[in-house]
């Protein structure tokens, strides 16, 4: 029985240290640990990336809509025609127009290219004595607002 038991002891001492000497066991942890901190730090930059791709693009919608410009505007009682001026490097078209926060009909859809101004006409039935708010939007989905009376 002494002698079973020895052996047993010796057994389990060559299967522990085999098992600690043994490199097998550590070399996929540590690739797990690497593959894990790699996705990490490129989902990192990544985000850094996309982030600041999106605050470019909105910061460009935001100056390209500042430096449009309202030339000068009139009435009668079918059409409003608004002269729309465009300071910026890129070309704009203005693709839709509300009345009073009703959409209304433009007769077409106009693009205003860098440093020039373009006629924007919004078709409609106009009384006397009214004021009207429009409002045009971009085809970056900002708007410009402006009151008009028709006296």
């Amino acid at each position: 029985m002494k002698r079973s038991t020895a052996r047993q002891k010796n057994t389990a001492r060559r299967r522990l240290k085999s098992l600690l000497t043994t490199k097998k066991a550590t070399s996929p942890g540590i690739v797990a640990l690497l593959l894990i901190l790699i996705t990490l730090i490129a989902g990192f930059f990544f985000y850094n990336n996309i982030a600041k791709s999106i605050k470019i693009m909105t910061s460009t919608v935001q100056e390209q809509m500042e430096i449009l410009f309202l030339r000068s505007f009139s009435i009668n009682s079918t059409c409003i025609t608004s002269f729309i001026g465009n300071k910026g490097m890129y070309a704009i078209s203005i693709m839709n127009a509300y009345i009073n926060d009703q959409i209304a009909n433009l007769k077409e859809n106009v693009e205003i290219e860098k440093d020039s101004v373009e006629p924007v006409y919004i078709l409609g039935m106009f009384s006397r004595g009214l004021t009207y708010g429009v409002k045009l939007v971009s085809n970056f989905g900002s708007s410009m607002k402006f009151d008009i009376s028709f006296t």
